[in-house]
């Protein structure tokens, strides 16, 4: 009952104190300067797995009853293993291109039944990222950022969105102040070379320029590890494993 009050009284503070920013759902925020207008691109293809050995943490349930009607209980996003042992979740990219334009479209992250789909999204520096609810409730979207200025602003109904981006390159988490349980990250890059592993542990990143490179891997629990490459035309195949922690 403690918790049920704590939470009611958390929700009403928090709507108070972000409802300008709710009326202002359609502005871009931005913590940075414009995308870099250097395009660059090549013949190169390098894709992979992220795999994990083993038997993967048991997750733990999340009861999600304070959300909305028809919301079930979740499950944390920690660690997503598939069944052929490969780790979902994960940003693997490039380094060394240095900055350039963004590619394709601009990502989306919704909050359906106070939890954040994707779990993991990526953007250039520059490009837009759109934040959507669907939950007809409020919702507090954090952006935890350390080298960027931080976003925070407030959702209070199902439909809205606000697009913001980001200036400089890091890896931040997403967090909901009244739903303490939502979590997310965003990783913010140089340029579009970069990829989020799929449920199956796969990524595949396209048109990278010819050249030597480090192919970096990172996991939100299991942090970063990094190979040499070389890219040409031929497509280059690059595996990781993250072993579980003892």
């Amino acid at each position: 009952m403690k918790s049920q009050r704590f939470l009611r009284l958390l929700t009403m503070c928090v709507s108070a104190a972000l409802v300008c920013s709710c009326e202002k759902a359609a502005v871009v925020e931005s913590s940075g300067p414009a995308p870099s207008d250097r395009y660059v691109t090549g013949p190169g293809v390098v894709k992979g797995k992220v795999s994990f050995p083993g038997t993967p943490p048991v997750m733990k349930e999340l009861k999600n009853d304070q959300c909305c009607e028809g919301a079930k209980p979740l499950k944390e996003e920690t660690i997503v293993v598939g069944p052929d042992g490969g780790l979902a979740n994960c940003f693997v990219w490039i380094e060394g291109i240095g900055p350039a334009a963004p590619r394709g479209e601009s990502p989306t992250i919704d909050q359906v039944f106070c939890q954040y789909i994707p779990h993991a999204v990526g953007v250039a520096v520059g490009q837009k990222l759109t934040v959507k609810s669907s939950d007809p409730i409020i919702h507090n979207v954090n952006f935890k950022g350390e080298k960027n200025s931080q976003i925070n602003f407030g959702m209070t109904d199902a439909g809205q969105s606000k697009r913001v981006s980001f200036g400089k390159p890091e890896i931040m988490p997403l967090k909901c102040d009244v739903h303490p349980w939502m979590l997310s990250y965003v990783g913010v890059f140089e340029n579009s070379y970069f990829a989020v592993t799929k449920p199956d542990g796969r990524f595949e990143i396209k048109e990278i320029p010819e050249g030597n490179y480090k192919l970096i891997a990172w996991h939100e629990l299991y942090g970063t590890q990094e190979q040499p490459i070389t890219v040409t035309k031929t497509p280059v195949e690059m595996n990781f494993s993250y072993a579980p922690k003892p």
